[in-house]
């Protein structure tokens, strides 16, 4: 499939540009915020550098891969799915419920096929995590933290949804989804503010779904680098040691009635989620498949919940 790009981001060029040709597809031409300064980067040789615009007007282009700052991705998928793109677009795919609607309204009135960058849910620690033999999970701890980044990335702007819990938020409401299944019915969520920039530099939270079942969370963007999911089931409990980004082989743990070293230990080999997503995405799109929207309305859902912490 040959693909275009619409921005130029540290993701696409560090992750979805190596991706999409690992995964043994074509990347015909980006689109530049100022087209009329090229990249001499290496990696865009052989590439058209255009406008997002014409991008979109480039009929070889089949699919358009969208890595621009959160309030950019519904109205460039929009415009992407009425010029006949299929669109793989990063998380989050909208900043709020109206925007989802939005594009789910336009994704119907269409043929083409549309996907939010969830790169999670391709890892095979993720399948192995949602059939361990633990019983049936009762409540999920998980954690996402990094250090502050620099005052300018688009993360730290209000304006742009920015923010911890619009970008690393989302992965812990995934990990509810994919092992609870559907969405919380309860949420509850503290924040502490970086009065500078209109944001939240830590959240902490509670989302509770049907029967009872529990998710605590904690993600920040001003505290160490660091990143863990821990299921407790009825028979047992799993645990997974970098469960959203490895950067190579990754570990896990679990066990039934047991603690410490006396855990079974897995190891998953270093492989690329964005690649196998991507292949995913592809296999989905020649199909013919119609867009689920299904976690992306969960996680927009309780986004949109969460925030309101943000004002209290």
């Amino acid at each position: 499939m040959k693909f275009g790009i619409l921005g130029d981001a540290k993701i696409s060029r560090e992750k979805l540009i190596p991706a999409i040709q690992t995964a043994g597809h074509e990347i015909v031409q980006i689109g530049r915020r100022n087209p009329d300064m090229p990249s001499d980067n290496p990696l865009y040789n052989g590439m058209i550098q255009s406008s997002y615009e014409d991008v979109l007007a480039n009929p070889d282009i089949e699919a358009v891969y969208i890595p621009l700052p959160n309030h950019l991705h519904v109205p460039w998928t929009i415009r992407a799915i009425e010029a006949g793109k299929h669109v793989l677009c990063e998380k989050p795919i909208a900043l709020n419920e109206t925007e989802l609607d939005q594009l789910e309204a336009a994704s119907r009135a269409s043929d083409v096929y549309v996907y939010e960058g969830f790169m999670i849910r391709h890892h095979p620690q993720w399948a192995w995590i949602t059939d361990v033999d633990i019983g049936t999970p009762h409540a999920i701890q998980t954690h996402f933290c990094y250090p502050p980044r620099p005052a300018q990335d688009v993360r730290n702007v209000a304006d742009f949804g920015g923010g911890p819990i619009y970008d690393i938020g989302c992965y812990a409401i995934m990990a509810g989804v994919l092992l609870f299944g559907g969405a919380p019915e309860h949420i509850s969520c503290h924040v502490e503010m970086d009065g500078d920039r209109g944001i939240e530099k830590l959240a902490s939270g509670m989302l509770i779904w049907p029967e009872g079942r529990h998710l605590t969370f904690t993600v920040s963007s001003s505290s160490a680098l660091s990143q863990m999911v821990h299921v407790i089931g009825s028979d047992g409990w799993a645990r997974l040691n970098i469960p959203f980004n490895p950067q190579g082989a990754t570990t896990a743990q679990w066990g039934q009635n047991v603690l410490g070293d006396d855990a079974e230990r897995m190891s998953f080999p270093a492989c690329d989620q964005y690649a196998l997503m991507v292949a995913d995405f592809v296999a989905c799109a020649k199909a013919g498949a119609k867009p689920d929207f299904t976690h992306s309305r969960a996680t927009t859902k309780t986004i949109d919940a969460l925030l309101s912490a943000r004002h209290r």
